[in-house]
């Protein structure tokens, strides 16, 4: 078995004949020896249980046949094959006669040995991994349809129809089923030979023929046994038998036709139909389960090579490291999705097999002889090898047909009547019988008898090349300019095939182009029509020309420049019947020249006489739409009898064929004839399976097909011929041809076999690989491959897990699926694109967009906005994260084009909710005032945030178009309607009355604010009788911002009432009016009479807004169910705590209140009590429910209401730890004492559950516990503290400076400062320091959160992008900002300007916006550079900005000058409305020059309502604390009140203030005596407002109790929600009274234990109080009783503190850790001592630094002795509040310089100034060395300034007392 060549059957030289016989004995027992062998082998290796390796298999087994001479395999020389091919040589054991098999080797080995100057061996050694693939893909193919697999399948059929459960495979059952048959006269003859031979073989081997696997002769089934009923007799005698196995197969076999499958025979037996059905599909399974699946692991072979072969010839585009990527086509989307396991539909794509490929596309064959077109069109390739462009050029001729050849199939269409009659036509042309042919043109006819002697129409041999002749032509100048009009598809032929010679003869000849244009110039027009001489000269220069538009075949021809008349004229000359109709007019008679008398042509056409019979055949023979006498008429069926079709219409139509029977008995011979013809085309396994009574999904007439042929036929041409192109592609194309055949073959049996699905899916993949080398085939697609492509992306991304990978696909394909997109209209494909760019990173967004192509963008865009209706996208369900990802996409949009037009604006306009202010103001001002684009902005107004329209109010204003405001036209107030609310205030102010009034209802349904509907209501109302109730209905919006005292007379009137106090109530809840200012005083009452019980749901949703002013009793009234329906809503105020403790109360008593249901009603939360608590149901606590509790609940609640909540879960979870962590996820684990923590974790299981905690929001002494203890037990190194996570944030500063020299240093940096929630402190200025000593390290790895914290000198080495990360970090979260330094927030200020650059020395509008709030904070010369209008356009905003105390004169100074708002001695309402709290800006000199006309109540009251909803903001909460005067705020309050509070004039008595008043103003602006002589009614209406007042002096609270003591007395019996509702007037009882009352409840007493204003006498009463009413003592007060007390704690004198419990006091310090304790020192010290015990924390010694940072404020009270003996690590962890906490002196004792410059920045700028002047100089330079973070220049600076600041204020005590 070494080599073929034993058996003297390989070629030496040239093709062996493969139709020569083969002797069939030797070819047998070669065949049988290999099966042995392989059998033999196969044992062995079942024995050994090894694994062949079928990476080398067929390397292995093709050097066995194939041993040339030499070392082919670089000296590899394998063992015997270790094959697994044993099935597919066994299986050649069943058959004798293989004689195509041999054909087939014969032809590979010729291959192999035509290239002797380089043996493709060596090329196949090179390409190993991708051939051998394919052939044992090929190989498996065929085994599909081998003897072996048709005999097992069949095998186990019959086996089972025995009834047999163990079926043995054997061949001894089809010889009993033979030997059973034959008894019934059938004859088969199982064996292979060719269809339509007998088994003579010396017709040949049969390799070409179309071989039957069990073909029977045909006159075995043309017995009367099958058509008669003799058989039906016979087995009806049998039938009967159940023992009969021959009973059996006679019912199973029993012939039936299509139409009669399943019919008498399977209704009497439906069993056996359902069991030979079920047998048929385990059939199919079994044999497709086995064949398939090899086969489809082999094709991944082949996929995996091509794969790389491929990608080696086509680039695929890859993101770089920023994320941009080239943009690919589909060629690359293709072989990118190929290599990510994407599974193309390859049918959709087009590239599948849908037929044995007829040509091969990569083969340049050899001319052969042969008569006719077909001949040669078969052996040359269908594209000429000398074309340099795929792309064809419309060239035809005017007047001719040239330009579109019939097509072959065309031309077998014609008759033979017309051929012949069309032939005569075109030797008349050549004899001159007729002058010429119309519509061809004279040189077209002239080649044409060139090639036609005139007789026969043969070929001419001395004619046959053609060179010559066109060769002459196309070097005749001449010829150029005399026949080029009509014959200009000839000139491109020379231009293509004659290039040389249409060079010299046209481009490069000047007298041509001399004499052309003379002759231009003489017609007065260009001869050309189509494409000129000219642009055929510049595509040959640039060597790009285009083809003919002739059939492919005809240009091969052209190519070989050899042609026959008979070709000539199929791809050259129109049809017959053209060419009959254009001489003798048979289209149209009214336009055909008329032939004169006795002319050829009019003989030709009166002898034409039966041509319009021929001409009607084709019409008269649609059979289809016959009636039913038309089928019996015997001339119509003579001429249609050989119709295609007709015969089995007529027979296999059953009813027709019956009637027409009736009516012409002979058509029974006509379908008997039909029938026994479709039996002769049956092979045996077709007749088996129609047999069965049972359906089958497939078509068994392909059983009988066998491709062994088309292969043999592939393999002969490759053999004789070359492969075109690189020698690389034309491999790999011809690989792809191989493919296609493989998957024709397989879909042979497409149907037959389980699995033959996916064989074939994955061959489509492998073909799919190989025409990706053809660029031409992708250039265009047709709509389902777009549609097929689309799809498969989709479901990619849907189902693919791998963000990266899915974004990979998205950066660098986008642009091919927009495409794809807007081509097919696929809404769907854009839906799933669009959603997942919204998953995308914003960074990566960016970047694809602006990658791609601007057109490709606005094709996308435009596609987008036509579908948005269909894409469905609600942006009100969107994450947050969505709709960050869509206003990156629209930044990106309006980015890529630098210049925005109406129409991309338009086609933006979905996207216009989110753009954002800098992209607004960036538009050019011309384009706003578009009337497409105000439509737009104006459909899409409801969906934009108010800075956006405010945005594009203001671009609008800068258009030179629009003119002045007073200038504007109602239609163009109209149009821009949803911008009008939003203009500035100084060009809304500017609107007149004739503006406004027809607008009024428009502006009244709209969101106009109180400064702008004020305007309209002073500009149309100038007097108050003007109003009327029904003005007042119309105004909407409007009447909210009416005086309160004109509104009081309306709400008393039941016309208007209801309808007012609804639109009312409608503005509190948008936030357009206070709901507690002065308007509530008259509103609540008007709807506090009402009967919240009977009201209906709307009316009471429409009082949401305003509930807390109704009052608990308004609410008690109704269900509790209802109540926590109601009060569950969003956006109901807080109630108070009085309010809140009543309703929490009821609704705790009447239903059963779980955890769940507590969370929801925030509003209530402030009347939380251990009753409510203890009332709580806990069913089951949900992971979710618990956790959301915990977050929102413990962080908004004060610290004893903490407590409380805390201990209430502890209590339902049985006080264990272990089960709040697993229940609540450790969610709760920030909440829970460090002391606690300790005791309930194990240090030594820490570090195996650290998973646990390493996504938890730690609190920083907690991750400091957690790191020390990890890293006890674990080596912590630089490479796995990310694993840590949060648990990161304690890591010592120690631990940190380990690593400083690691090259992955940098990297932890990076990761420690991007830990959420910050850097502490400590580890801040650790950091800072190690950056200081290596400045090589690279700053823009640090998170944003914390660059913004840098020393000044960091932050200028800071680039431009990381800066603008940290602007963008700022702009995020001001309040971070706010606690920064001064002097660093003026050095980011400057560095914003800086980088914006000034226009024309000014800060103009673009620099503000970026800007924003720090505006303030520049220093003096810089805000002196605002450009005014710009300003002017951007007060609204600045309303919200902090205005430091630094800056307070520099803003008065800018907000004053004239062209601002003038001195405000000269201000009018509208001025002080427009500044808004900016009033406070001006100094208090200023503030008092401010006319009292101006200062009315609704004035004042609206500036107080915007000061206090800003200091209720977090950025003003911050602002309030770090950067204002307190004092100088409230002096400037004073001042702004002087004319409502105080008497207008000397003998004016002091004004008594109402309930309405007090509202209006704010309670402690009114004095003592004011608020004594407040009636009882005006005062019981106004308790809460003045409870809430935290800024009351003594006397005017004592005045307060003074008068509220009769209403609130006896003591004793004031109720819990009373004193709560007293508030801090409860702090000026009396200590008798506070004895008498209870304040046993101790959610009251975490109320109290919050005011500040507490005596220590008082505070001791209350406390003394609680304790004896509970009856307990100092040292069994619990962590609830300590944490309630709060401030009262300080009422136990130092040695009732030392009794308290160390470990409860322990466990309470985290309750206890933010407040400003008011005790003594020694008080302070008591507490600490009891810290430092034992059963606590243990001496102060060991303390280490994370319990420093539990403690708090608390630390201020440790001992001087103690503080002075504190190390770095521990000073570094006292907290900023507590520094600030300490006594002056004790500072300066007790800390020393060094110790001092220990402090961290925020320590350091925590010292108080009189902490300051306490200290002496190395102090104070130590602690100004820690403020500056050791930069010498700022910290003298600071001094100096300092010093100047001292000198200034003690020259200004001077002056006083000089003055004094």
């Amino acid at each position: 078995m070494g080599s073929l060549k034993t058996l003297g059957l390989l070629p030496t030289k040239s093709l062996a004949s493969l139709n020569k016989p083969i002797d069939r004995h030797r070819l047998s027992s070669f065949l049988y020896n290999i099966s042995l062998y392989l059998q033999e082998m196969g044992a062995e290796l079942e024995e050994a249980h090894m694994e062949p390796d079928d990476e080398t298999l067929w390397e292995k087994l093709l050097h066995f046949f194939l041993q040339y001479e030499g070392n082919q395999w670089n000296g590899r020389l394998p063992p015997r094959p270790s094959v697994q091919v044993q099935d597919w040589f066994l299986s050649l054991r069943g058959s004798p006669h293989w004689d195509w098999l041999l054909g087939l080797l014969q032809s590979l080995t010729t291959l192999l040995q035509r290239q002797p100057q380089r043996p493709l061996l060596t090329f196949l050694s090179q390409n190993w991994r991708t051939v051998s693939a394919v052939l044992d893909a090929a190989l498996q193919a065929l085994i599909s349809g081998t003897y072996g697999q048709a005999s097992a399948g069949l095998q186990g059929f019959i086996c089972a129809l025995k009834g047999q459960s163990d079926c043995v495979f054997s061949v001894s059952w089809l010889q009993k089923l033979l030997r059973f048959l034959e008894t019934r006269n059938w004859k088969p003859v199982v064996s292979l030979h060719p269809a339509g031979e007998g088994p003579d073989h010396n017709k040949g081997s049969g390799a070409y023929g179309r071989l039957k696997p069990f073909s029977m002769p045909p006159e075995a089934l043309r017995q009367d046994v099958w058509s008669g009923n003799a058989s039906l007799e016979n087995m009806r005698d049998t039938e009967n038998d159940p023992d009969s196995m021959q009973s059996f197969l006679l019912q199973a076999l029993s012939r039936s036709g299509v139409s009669e499958r399943g019919g008498p025979l399977a209704q009497k037996n439906l069993a056996l139909v359902q069991s030979l059905d079920g047998l048929r599909r385990g059939l199919l399974h079994r044999v497709g389960s086995s064949v398939y699946g090899n086969l489809r692991r082999k094709v991944s072979r082949v996929t995996m090579a091509l794969l790389d072969d491929v990608s080696s010839l086509v680039d695929v585009p890859q993101p770089n490291a920023q994320g941009k990527c080239s943009i690919g086509d589909l060629r690359q989307l293709i072989l990118w999705g190929i290599r990510h396991n994407v599974t193309w539909n390859s049918q959709a794509l087009g590239v599948g097999s849908h037929g044995l490929p007829s040509t091969l596309p990569f083969l340049s064959c050899p001319s052969t002889d042969g008569n006719g077109l077909e001949s040669g069109a078969n052996a040359t390739h269908s594209t000429p090898k000398t074309l340099k462009n795929e792309r064809l050029y419309d060239v035809s001729p005017r007047n001719s047909q040239l330009g579109q050849p019939h097509t072959a199939q065309e031309n077998h269409q014609e008759t033979d009547i017309e051929f012949s009659a069309s032939s005569e036509i075109l030797e008349a042309a050549c004899n001159d019988s007729i002058p010429g042919l119309t519509g061809v043109s004279n040189f077209t006819v002239f080649l044409y008898c060139k090639l036609f002697d005139g007789k026969n129409g043969s070929v001419n041999p001395v004619m046959v090349e053609m060179e010559l002749d066109l060769h002459a032509t196309c070097s005749d100048a001449a010829w150029y300019l005399s026949a080029a009009e009509e014959d200009f598809f000839w000139v491109h032929v020379c231009s293509e095939f004659f290039a040389r010679e249409f060079n010299n003869t046209v481009c490069a000849n000047s007298s041509f182009w001399l004499r052309r244009a003379h002759q231009a110039a003489g017609t007065k027009n260009i001869f050309f029509n189509k494409t000129s001489i000219d642009e055929l000269c510049m595509q040959l220069s640039n060597e790009v020309m285009g083809s003919p538009a002739v059939d492919e075949s005809c240009l091969a021809q052209l190519s070989s420049r050899s042609l026959s008349a008979q070709a000539f004229r199929h791809c050259f000359l129109p049809n017959s019947s053209t060419l009959i109709s254009a001489l003798c007019g048979r289209e149209s008679p009214d336009t055909h020249q008329f032939s004169p008398e006795g002319s050829w042509a009019a003989a030709y056409c009166s002898k034409l006489q039966n041509y319009s019979h021929v001409n009607t055949i084709d019409q008269s023979c649609q059979y289809r739409e016959w009636a039913l006498h038309q089928f019996i008429n015997s001339t119509l069926l003579d001429i249609c009898g050989q119709t295609h079709g007709l015969r089995e219409y007529i027979c296999l139509n059953t009813s027709l064929y019956r009637r027409l029977l009736r009516s012409a008995p002979q058509f029974s011979d006509f379908c008997t004839d039909l029938q026994e013809e479709e039996e002769e085309r049956k092979c045996f396994l077709q007749r088996f399976f129609d047999m069965l009574p049972a359906p089958y999904e497939f078509d068994t007439s392909q059983l009988c097909v066998n491709p062994a042929p088309l292969l043999l036929e592939v393999l002969h041409k490759l053999s004789v011929c070359e492969v075109e192109g690189g020698e690389h592609e034309g491999f790999l194309v011809a690989l792809g041809y191989v493919l296609r055949v493989l998957d024709f073959m397989v879909g042979l049996s497409s149907g037959l076999d389980e699995g033959e699905g996916e064989a074939r899916q994955s061959l489509g993949q492998a073909i799919l690989l190989s025409s990706l080398l053809d660029n031409a085939t992708w250039t265009t697609l047709q709509p389902e491959a777009s549609t097929s492509v689309l799809h498969t992306v989709g479901v990619f991304l849907r189902r693919e897990q791998n963000a990266t990978l899915k974004e990979d696909l998205l950066s660098c394909f986008s642009p091919v699926l927009w495409d794809l997109i807007q081509r097919n209209d696929n809404s769907s494909a854009l839906k799933v694109l669009l959603q997942e760019y919204l998953q995308m990173p914003r960074d990566s967004i960016r970047t694809l967009v602006m990658s791609a192509e601007k057109d490709a963008v606005k094709r996308f865009i435009s596609h987008m906005h036509q579908s948005w209706d269909q894409l469905q996208v609600e942006t009100s369900q969107a994450s947050q994260k969505e709709l960050q990802a869509m206003e990156t996409m629209t930044a990106a949009f309006i980015h890529k084009f630098p210049r925005v037009t109406p129409e991309i604006f338009v086609d933006l306009s979905q996207f216009i909710p989110f753009m954002s202010v800098s992209d607004i103001m960036s538009f050019p001002a011309s384009l706003i005032v578009n009337d497409s684009v105000l439509t737009a902005i104006r459909d899409h107004s409801s969906e934009m945030r108010s800075l956006q329209k405010k945005a594009f109010a203001k671009r609008l204003l800068q258009s030179s178009v629009v003119g002045d405001v007073p200038s504007w036209p109602p239609y163009f107030l109209s149009s821009i309607l949803p911008l009008l609310p939003y203009l500035p205030v100084t060009h809304f102010q500017q609107l007149t009355s004739q503006q406004l009034m027809p607008l009024v209802e428009l502006l009244g349904n709209s969101s106009l604010d109180g400064v702008r509907g004020r305007h309209v209501l002073r500009t149309l109302f100038t007097k108050k009788n003007n109003l009327t109730i029904d003005k007042i209905l119309r105004l909407g919006v409007l009447a909210c911002y009416l005086d309160p005292l004109d509104l009081q007379s309306f709400l008393q009137d039941p016309a208007v009432s209801s309808a007012l106090w609804q639109q009312l109530f409608q503005c509190m809840s948008k936030g357009f009016i206070s709901a507690s200012g002065r308007l509530s005083s008259w509103l609540m009452p008007a709807v506090q009479t009402l009967n919240a019980s009977s009201m209906a749901p709307p009316e009471l949703s429409v009082l949401t807004g305003a509930l807390p002013q109704l009052g608990a009793s308004f609410l008690l009234s109704l269900p509790s169910q209802q109540l926590v329906e109601i009060l569950s809503r969003p956006g109901i105020q807080r109630y108070s705590p009085a309010q809140a403790f009543q309703i929490l109360s009821k609704i705790s008593k009447d239903t059963n209140l779980t955890m769940e249901i507590l969370c929801r009603l925030k509003p209530l939360h402030a009347g939380l009590s251990p009753a409510v608590l203890s009332d709580l149901h806990w069913p089951e606590i949900s992971e979710a429910a618990l956790c959301q509790c915990w977050t929102t609940m413990l962080t908004e609640l004060n610290p004893g209401h903490r407590a409380m909540l805390y201990t209430a879960v502890q209590e339902s979870l049985h006080k264990d730890l272990q089960n709040i962590t697993q229940q609540a996820s450790n969610c709760a684990l920030p909440f829970i004492p460090l002391k606690k923590l300790t005791e309930a974790l194990s240090r030594d299981q820490l570090p195996r559950d650290v998973s646990l905690y390493q996504d938890i929001n730690l609190l920083p002494q907690q991750a400091q516990l957690l790191f020390k203890w990890i890293h006890e037990f674990r080596n912590i190194t630089i490479k796995t503290v990310r694993d840590l996570g949060q648990v990161a944030a304690g890591m010592s500063c120690d631990f940190l400076r380990r690593w400083r020299n690691h090259t992955d240093f940098p990297e932890l940096l990076q990761f420690v400062t991007e830990l959420h929630g910050g850097t502490r402190p400590a580890l801040r200025k650790c950091i800072v320091e190690e950056l200081r000593k290596q400045p090589e390290l690279d700053l823009s790895a640090l998170s944003s959160h914390f660059s913004a914290t840098l020393p000044v000198t960091m932050i200028d080495d800071l680039s431009n992008a990381s800066f603008r990360a940290v602007m963008d970090h700022i702009h995020a979260h001001f309040a971070d900002f706010l606690r920064l330094p001064h002097y660093k927030q003026i050095n980011l200020a400057e560095r914003v300007v800086t980088d914006g650059g000034f226009a024309a020395g000014k800060i103009d509008g673009p620099t503000l916006d970026c800007l924003g709030p720090l505006l303030p904070f520049l220093d003096r010369d810089s805000l002196a550079l605002v450009d005014r209008g710009a300003l002017t356009l951007r007060l609204e905003e600045m309303r919200s900005f902090c205005v430091p105390d630094a800056a307070l004169s520099d803003i008065s100074a800018l907000l004053t000058q004239k062209n601002m708002f003038g001195e405000p001695s000269k201000w009018h309402v509208g001025d002080v409305e427009h500044l808004g709290r900016l009033v406070f800006s001006v100094s208090t000199k200023q503030m008092n020059s401010i006319p009292l006309t101006v200062l009315n109540k609704d004035t004042v009251e609206q500036v107080l309502v915007g000061q206090r909803r800003w200091e209720d903001s977090v950025e003003g909460e911050v602002c309030m604390i770090q950067c204002m005067d307190q004092h100088r705020q409230r002096r400037k309050t004073e001042s702004l009140l002087r004319g409502i509070v105080r008497a207008r004039g000397r003998r004016a008595k002091m004004p008594v203030p109402s309930c309405a008043d007090v509202r209006g103003t704010i309670p402690s602006a009114w004095t003592s005596a004011q608020l004594s002589r407040m009636s009882h009614k005006e005062l019981e209406q106004c308790v809460e407002v003045f409870g809430r007042d935290a800024s009351l002096s003594a006397e005017q609270r004592q005045a307060l109790w003074l008068k509220l003591r009769q209403s609130f007395s006896p003591a004793s019996e004031l109720k819990a929600y009373e004193v709560l509702a007293l508030g801090s007037v409860v702090t000026e009882m009396g200590d008798r009274e506070l004895h008498q009352t209870s304040f046993a409840d101790l959610g009251v007493l975490a109320h109290l234990g919050t005011l500040t204003n507490w005596s220590p006498k008082k505070m001791r009463a209350v406390i003394l109080g609680v304790m004896r009413k509970r009856k307990i003592k100092v040292e069994q007060l619990t962590v609830v009783d300590l944490a309630t007390f709060g401030h009262l704690i300080c009422g136990l004198y130092a040695s009732e503190i030392k009794k308290l419990n160390p470990y409860n006091l322990s466990m309470a310090v985290p309750f206890l850790r933010e407040m400003s304790l008011p005790c003594t020192e020694q008080q302070m010290e008591a507490l600490t001592s009891r810290l430092s015990r034992p059963e606590a924390f243990g001496p102060v010694s060991a303390w280490r630094s994370e319990v420093f940072s539990e403690i708090g404020t608390l630390a201020a009270g440790l001992e001087d002795m103690v503080l002075s003996a504190l190390i770095q690590e521990q000073v570094e962890a006292i907290t900023p509040e507590a520094i600030a906490l300490m006594s002056p002196k004790k500072m300066a004792v007790v800390f020393s310089a060094l110790q001092l410059s220990w402090l961290s920045v925020e320590q350091a700028w925590a010292v108080t100034e009189e902490q300051w002047i306490e200290l002496d100089t190395e102090q104070r330079h130590a602690v100004g060395l820690a403020r500056y973070e050791g930069d010498v220049l700022l910290e003298l600076r600071g001094r100096n300034s300092a010093a100047a600041a001292l000198r200034s204020s003690l020259a200004l005590c001077l002056l006083l007392w000089q003055l004094i």
